[in-house]
């Protein structure tokens, strides 16, 4: 039976669940889901499970795993598919546990694949409430993968559950709460640390308090929290180092804005002890809080934190933002580099600013720090105070500082080497980045960064500015996914491409590989799902042929002949809109409201957007919307008919939505003729290009 036929087969799927047959390195029969803090340091130099985020607790992305080679790569065959029933695709990481494949797909869905075979085992649906807080529908489109530990799966959930499931089984165990479900959600992947669950969540963008919880794993009960940002000094700070945080905010009701989310960036050291995780910038920028004036650093926002393991007590921070640049913290990792004739053991990020930092992992302490490329708001920064020696705009300078986003790198320890996705704006000038005008001078970049040199070694420029995380292995290998759908592998010493494949899907997902009874697999994730995909133009992350791709699992191995199932390119044909009786200053005045009242959040700039009215965890392209929803534009809009499936009525707006005030019926119907105004534009086009139409490959 093909693969991708699997998924309606729950029943059987349950009953495989029950009785998987799983073997460790040794082939002897274990538990299912048999992942411990012993058990993954004592397997790490052998490369058969994927057992954690980034592999080891140090998040290097690495594989001693060599079977496959830069020798040998090129007879790297298809050894299966899985296709997953979502209307966006998927970024998570998947995790490999003794032959089970455990993969979370848009809303917060587990699957549990046979490793070998791409059989599905048991799948977990934790039934995410989508009309608890717009922040909360939003994030739960998109899901970052679970954590697996002691035989139990566990998944964060766009309604802000931390949900732990029998890996055996699938079926449910315990659930937590680990935010406030009314204003915000999940999209990251929980992380382990000493028997505990580490779990953040988003809402920086909207005035939401960021915290790190830790969860015991067995229990689900909360062991203790580490808020990033201050609350309401009248209640009081939760610990002294918040006392301390809050002298660095100043003006009046500052705290109200919020900020520092922990929502990916987490990693446990067993070296140190400590969890080591990066926090977003402080506060929004619309809405009634934007009116709050707030000076100082704004600690713990922008920041990387050290806390221990067991108790959440502070142990050390340091600061990637400064003054007027809100820096989000992304993917660290933790390694032992000889810098001038010294071992040190240290902690590498590379934040939203474009610098990669090397940290020493115990104290804070600042190595190093150098830009990625060439930057326009800054060259160089002060190893003292931290500090970057800005660009003056009178010089050129402007506000550059998305390098690196939330993708995860790979260090690799043979090479020396850390493999940097990256996303490199040629040209940004204050005004550019205001306007948005930025993205027309974008491209991807896979960067090897030498660390101890400060400098790059080689890249590699990609078509599409945003691409997947990356693999690196002991085979001298660099593997990554492109916005483009195309699946590659490179030379780790020298960026040499030596292998690809397109898949027809646009990739914004973590490879991962394994070895089965000696055999090694490389798995990999497709479809175009980033949450990105809800706000940004869809050019700047897929193609117009990759973002219709499916999503889908791709196993590849040495020598496998399953033939690749490369998806017919069938484009949507746009509906005939609703005749247009507005004037051109109402579809100019909706097309400012749209974006007052924050419709592009979600359903994504009207020029380039998803360019289909797909449901089933998507957000539709409002071009493609059918007849029913132009006769139904005030329930949906206004009243709120759709808010079971995350479409509030801005009416009456639900607690915590950005901006808050009301829409009345004249903005509705503004906004609707600027839809219309957008819709036609699509429709005329599509008239002009028989080419483009449904059915048309």
């Amino acid at each position: 039976m093909r693969t991708g036929q699997i998924l309606g087969l729950t029943a059987l799927s349950l009953a495989l669940g029950m009785t998987i047959a799983v073997h460790s390195s040794a082939d002897n029969q274990t538990r299912v889901g048999d992942v411990s803090e012993t058990r993954a340091i004592s397997e790490a130099a052998e490369g058969n499970n994927w057992g954690l985020n980034g592999r080891t607790f140090d998040e290097q992305h690495f594989s001693p795993l060599k079977e496959i080679t830069d020798k040998n790569v090129s007879g790297l065959g298809l050894a299966w598919f899985l296709d997953i029933d979502s209307g966006m695709g998927i970024v998570s990481e998947p995790i490999v546990v003794d032959g089970v494949a455990y993969v979370s797909a848009p809303l917060s869905v587990v699957y549990a694949v046979d490793a070998t075979a791409g059989k599905l085992l048991w799948k977990f649906d934790p039934k995410v409430r989508l009309n608890l807080a717009i922040n909360g529908s939003y994030s739960a489109r998109t899901n970052g993968g679970v954590a697996v530990w002691n035989g139990k799966v566990y998944v964060g959930t766009g309604d802000c559950r931390l949900v732990a499931v029998d890996a055996a089984s699938g079926k449910q165990l315990w659930e937590a709460a680990v935010c406030d479900a009314t204003q915000t959600g999940i999209t990251g992947a929980p992380h382990v640390a000493r028997g505990k669950i580490l779990m953040g969540y988003n809402g920086s963008d909207d005035g939401v308090r960021g915290s790190l919880v830790a969860y015991d794993a067995d229990t689900g009960k909360e062991a203790w929290r580490f808020w990033t940002v201050p609350g309401d000094p009248a209640k009081g700070y939760e610990t002294k180092a918040l006392e301390m945080a809050a002298k660095t905010w100043s003006g009046q009701d500052s705290w109200k804005i919020g900020g520092g989310d922990v929502w990916t960036a987490i990693t446990y050291d067993p070296v140190t002890g400590l969890v080591i995780f990066g926090s977003a910038g402080a506060g929004v920028d619309y809405g009634e809080l934007s009116s709050i004036k707030v000076a100082g650093d704004k600690l713990f926002a922008g920041c990387i934190i050290a806390v221990n393991a067991d108790t959440g007590e502070y142990a050390w921070h340091f600061q990637t933002s400064a003054p007027g640049l809100q820096t989000e913290n992304n993917h660290i990792l933790i390694a032992d580099l000889v810098i001038d004739g010294e071992k040190r053991h240290v902690a590498m990020t590379a934040p939203k600013n474009g610098f990669f930092y090397v940290l020493d992992a115990r104290t804070g302490k600042l190595l190093s720090a150098k830009p990625l490329v060439k930057l326009a708001w800054a060259n160089s920064i002060d190893l003292k105070t931290g500090r970057a020696a800005e660009v003056p705009s009178s010089a050129g300078g402007g506000k550059q500082w998305t390098v690196h986003n939330w993708w995860p790198m790979s260090y690799s320890a043979l090479t020396g080497l850390v493999y940097v996705p990256a996303t490199d704006r040629k040209s940004a000038s204050n005004t550019a980045v205001e306007s948005g005008e930025w993205m027309h001078g974008t491209a991807g970049k896979l960067i090897a960064w030498d660390p101890v040199g400060q400098s790059a070694r080689w890249s590699v420029e990609e078509p599409i500015a945003t691409n997947g995380g990356v693999l690196s292995t002991a085979g001298n290998l660099v593997f990554q996914g492109q916005g483009s759908g195309e699946f590659a592998a490179y030379a780790a010493d020298s960026g040499k491409k030596m292998w690809s494949i397109q898949t027809g899907s646009a990739i914004e997902s973590i490879p991962v590989t394994f070895r089965i009874k000696g055999e090694q697999y490389v798995l990999c994730p497709v479809g175009w799902g980033s949450g990105s995909r809800l706000f940004a133009p869809a050019w700047t992350m897929a193609t117009p042929q990759s973002k219709r791709g499916p999503a889908r699992l791709l196993a590849f191995r040495l020598g496998a002949t399953v033939p690749f199932p490369l998806p017919p390119d069938v484009v949507p044909s746009v509906p005939k809109p609703p005749q247009q009786t507005a004037s051109q200053e109402t579809i100019r005045k909706g097309s400012v409201l749209y974006g007052t009242f924050v419709c592009d959040g979600c359903h994504s700039p009207g020029t380039d957007g998803s360019g289909a009215w797909v449901l089933n965890g998507a957000v539709p392209d409002l071009r493609y919307a059918p007849p029913e929803v132009h006769r139904d534009w005030y329930g949906i809009v206004l009243a709120g008919t759709h808010w079971d499936q995350g479409m509030p009525g801005f009416a009456d707006p639900p607690k915590f939505a950005f901006p808050n005030m009301k829409m009345t019926v004249e903005d509705a119907d503004a906004i609707h003729a600027y839809v219309i105004d957008q819709a036609w534009k699509a429709y005329n086009k599509e008239q002009t290009a028989p080419h483009a139409i449904s059915g048309k490959n």
